[in-house]
């Protein structure tokens, strides 16, 4: 009988436990959303650099695949190992128009 009893004590502050912990985590939520509301809106900022991973999802390659275009890219500008290569510099290079590919990382963001 004794141990029916604790059983059902652990059960019972097992329960207590969970519903003050959703409190906090609904309180806190309030709190985040409220300073994001009285904050200022922030300036929307274009990327001028494309990475290997926007590459892969633009033209559907690899992402080795995509490392080995940026470097190809980067030799033939004449720039170092670890330099960027610009969105235009890119979008010249496949052949593509520069707001095509801003287009797609502009979609590729959102998702």
């Amino acid at each position: 009988m004794a141990k029916k009893k604790r059983i059902a004590a652990k059960k019972t502050a097992q329960v207590k436990k969970k519903a003050i912990a959703t409190k906090k985590k609904t309180a806190g939520k309030k709190k985040k959303t409220a300073k994001k509301a009285s904050a200022s809106p922030q300036p929307v900022t274009q990327r001028l650099v494309i990475h290997t991973n926007d590459i892969t999802k633009i033209l559907g390659i690899n992402i080795r695949t995509a490392q080995r275009l940026l470097q190809t890219i980067r030799e033939e500008l004449g720039r170092k190992k670890k330099d960027y290569v610009s969105i235009k510099e890119f979008a010249d290079y496949v052949h593509l128009t520069e707001d095509e590919v801003k287009q797609n990382l502009s979609e590729l963001s959102l998702n």
